[in-house]
């Protein structure tokens, strides 16, 4: 808008040329640019600490769970499928859901059911647990939707709404294969079973083992609480792994996520239970366990850890698998046994990384580390 006033033979000109406009606009954009960072920065941070909070919240869960029974939780119950994530449930002012949960070492279809489709409620109320999101269960920075159709490693069950869960427990410091017979200082194991970690394998119906069967107790760590990892973060990647069989694409059922060609193929992280710990011979562990065997944030590095179209017994995909990752920038999260938080970064030293998964200072390297570690 112009307007013009007469104060002798001068003119007033009112409002902006477009150069002025331009130029304002300009230094509005530049503003927004250098703000954008800081607001993201701050978002993040937001998001850290809340997942900060969460492990605290496990931790603390973890030494209640300990004071009460007497020892941890067992991190994966073979042969049944429940996780330590379901048994510490009244301690995170969840016993509404631990009550759905069944734990039936006679039935091997605990978490999952034997078809695509079914309606609600269920018969199985381990199913609905397993779809029940449990906000201290995940990261607020996690890329994955809050359900899953997901088809496990048996293509013949399913769970139509699986929650991803954001955090596994150490089994073990030293090892880099769940599949695998792998020598642990003159043994062997399979199934992450009664590790060097806290939260193991246990085939807890008595199955005959060489391996102690009762879960960890506070007292078999020696190297101190304060100095062990319990519980840390790690990310899901549910459909980022081609299966070959299917020619790259999902597989499987429409509208369900794409099963595994192999078990341990795909690095996906739940909670409660799983199909593919329940089984006679199922052997994912991953699913709820992991170890400082392998270097954090493995999969920030998909040139050298990655499990396309490579079999389940690769180095690279197991190590993939049992990594502690995360969303944050530059580093994971764990939780100690102490239940304090420490915050890994990513380029720490292995040696030092591996003790801190140990329960003790007496167990060697699970066999020669790969070479692509």
């Amino acid at each position: 808008m112009r307007s013009r006033a007469s104060h002798g033979s001068q003119y007033f000109r009112l409002g902006f040329t477009l150069v002025e406009l331009l130029v304002v606009i300009a230094i509005i954009g530049v503003l927004v640019a250098l703000l954008l960072p800081a607001i993201q920065s701050a978002r993040e941070a937001a998001r850290r600490s809340s997942c900060t909070n969460n492990l605290k919240q496990i931790g603390l869960a973890l030494q209640n769970y300990e004071s009460a029974i007497g020892s941890l939780p067992i991190g994966a119950a073979l042969d049944e499928g429940a996780m330590w994530s379901a048994f510490i449930l009244p301690y995170m002012e969840q016993e509404s859901i631990r009550n759905l949960v069944k734990i039936d070492f006679d039935n091997h279809t605990n978490y999952a059911y034997p078809g695509p489709f079914y309606t609600y409620p269920v018969l199985n109320n381990n199913l609905e647990a397993c779809e029940t999101v449990i906000p201290v269960y995940r990261c607020p920075s996690t890329n994955q939707p809050e359900h899953i159709a997901d088809q496990g490693k048996d293509s013949n069950f399913y769970i139509h709404e699986r929650v991803p869960g954001s955090y596994i427990g150490n089994g073990s410091g030293v090892v880099w294969s769940q599949v695998a017979y792998t020598d642990l200082d003159g043994l062997y194991h399979a199934q992450m079973e009664q590790l060097d970690g806290v939260l193991t394998g246990i085939k807890a119906d008595g199955a005959t083992t060489q391996f102690n069967k009762k879960p960890i107790d506070f007292r078999m760590i020696s190297d101190g609480l304060s100095n062990t990892v319990a519980v840390g973060e790690a990310v899901s990647d549910i459909d980022a792994i081609i299966d070959s069989a299917s020619s790259g694409g999902r597989g499987g059922t429409p509208g369900y996520s794409r099963p595994e060609s192999a078990v341990g193929n795909r690095k996906d992280h739940w909670y409660i239970g799983s199909d593919s710990i329940d089984g006679p011979g199922a052997s994912d562990v991953s699913e709820a366990l992991g170890s400082t065997g392998v270097p954090p944030n493995a999969h920030k590095q998909p040139s050298k850890f990655y499990c396309e179209r490579s079999s389940a017994s690769s180095y690279p995909c197991q190590a993939l698998q049992l990594s502690f990752s995360s969303e944050h920038p530059g580093i994971t999260q764990v939780a100690m046994c102490d239940g304090s938080v420490h915050t890994i970064q990513e380029g720490i030293d292995s040696e030092v990384w591996s003790k801190m998964g140990t329960r003790a200072t007496d167990f060697d390297r699970a066999g020669p580390p790969p070479e692509s570690l």
